[in-house]
């Protein structure tokens, strides 16, 4: 008998080696499962090109790509093409090419600016030739036009270079020669830089190509309201 231990109650064998644990799944935190991760993504790039390609994108509300056609005639004047070939189609055929280049390529450019909706772009022009404005019009709706903060009195004259003038649904910005505090701007002085009326699926907006027979934002507007009609 060995001193210390008993035969009758033998020592265990010594342990073997065990087998490694089975590795448990961790369930992957929410953030990192492709569909929360794909979410994000959508969310963040809507973030980045703006608030408006978000609300396209999960409610499919695009801009109308079908064309427009602007009006032979708007505001008793006709399309500049039409009034300069009847004063002199031959000698006025550079210009009237020159025109539709503008008007077309203006177009191609608005259209692309409203992510593919149909545009049309056209100048209209006077029988003397004397005054003009152009059309825009998109199949998207538009920001409201706003016009800059200037503090007149410490410019010193009697109201800002830009006015928001508001006629109805329509919207135009008129500029203003300086005066001295307490008078009037002289309404011969100033004109209409452009109107615009906006809604959900149109935008129509009339800039002054110069400012002979341009200064009523009162008329202008009416033109606005004429080509909305007709394009609505």
């Amino acid at each position: 008998m060995t001193e210390g231990f008993s035969q009758d109650f033998p020592l265990p064998p010594a342990p073997g080696p065990q087998p490694p644990p089975v590795p448990q799944p961790v369930p992957r935190p929410p953030l990192a499962r492709p569909l929360v991760v794909g979410l994000l993504g959508v969310v963040v790039g809507a973030v980045l090109v703006g608030v408006p390609w978000l609300v396209l994108s999960f409610f499919g509300d695009e801009p109308s790509g079908s064309a427009l056609t602007a009006p032979k005639a708007l505001g008793g004047l006709s399309r500049a093409q039409d009034a300069i070939a009847k004063v002199d189609a031959v000698r006025g055929k550079a210009t009237i090419d020159r025109i539709d280049k503008t008007d077309r390529e203006t177009a191609s450019r608005v259209s692309a600016a409203y992510g593919g909706a149909g545009a049309v772009v056209q100048q209209y022009q006077d029988e003397g030739l004397l005054r003009s404005f152009q059309l825009v019009a998109v199949r998207a709706p538009s920001p409201e036009l706003f016009a800059p903060y200037e503090d007149v009195q410490a410019l010193g004259v009697a109201a800002p270079g830009t006015d928001l003038v508001r006629a109805g649904a329509v919207q135009c910005l008129v500029h203003n020669d300086p005066a001295a505090p307490g008078s009037t701007p002289d309404p011969d002085r100033s004109f209409v830089l452009n109107c615009q009326r906006t809604g959900p699926g149109l935008t129509v907006t009339v800039r002054s190509m110069g400012t002979e027979g341009n200064h009523d934002p009162q008329e202008l507007a009416g033109i606005v309201e004429q080509a909305w009609r007709e394009l609505a």
